[in-house]
């Protein structure tokens, strides 16, 4: 049986700026975040309901409705 070839592989990386860091952490955040509300709003459908509702109710341009 012949050796099994070596894959080379190059990384294309460098170091990231301050802003390019917060960045990242800003979109990590908001996808566990969203990943959280996600799972709640499976388990709990009637608490997340009255949440929108109550959110809903008290948004800045409520009572233009």
């Amino acid at each position: 049986m012949s050796p099994t070839p070596q894959i080379e592989l190059k990384r294309h990386y460098h170091t990231l700026s301050e802003k390019e860091t917060q960045g990242v952490v800003e979109a990590v955040a908001e996808l566990i975040v969203t990943f959280l509300k996600g799972k709640r709003q499976a388990a709990q459908p009637e608490a997340t309901t009255q949440e929108q509702t109550h959110e809903r109710d008290h948004e800045p341009d409520a009572g233009a409705r």
